[in-house]
Formats: structure tokens, C-alpha cells, sequence
């Protein structure tokens, strides 16, 4: 049923979130709150997504 795969560590994996712009308001201060980002009940849309793509920046992701 399922099939088990050895994973180099060259190996790169890719995961499709989508915009962030398309991203509900809910998950982006979700994210927040995961990240512990002080202020993120009061941020704007626009101020949560500049600050989601900061937190993803640190995580050395490649968002364009």
C-alpha cells in the first residue's frame, strides 16, 4: 500500500502554498502565532503577509 523511499540529502523538496496574498487572514495570523510575532491580532493583511514573508525569508525558502 505504501512505498518507502530512501531520501538523499541533495535531494530538494518542494511544497506549493500558493500567494500569500491568496492566503486567508486566519492562517496568516496563524502563522504569526506560531512564530510568536508580537502584534499580529492587530496587523493589517497587508502587514501579515509582509511579515510571513519575513518569517520565510529566516527559513531560507525561496518565495518570489
Amino acid at each position: 500500500m505504501f512505498e518507502h523511499k530512501s531520501v538523499d540529502v541533495k535531494d530538494t523538496c518542494t511544497i506549493s502554498m500558493g500567494r500569500l496574498e491568496d492566503w486567508t487572514i486566519t492562517s496568516l495570523r496563524y502563522t504569526c502565532k506560531k512564530n510568536k510575532v508580537p502584534g499580529y491580532t492587530k496587523m493589517s493583511k497587508d502587514q501579515l503577509v509582509e511579515t510571513v514573508k519575513g518569517i520565510l525569508a529566516k527559513l531560507r525558502v525561496n518565495y518570489p
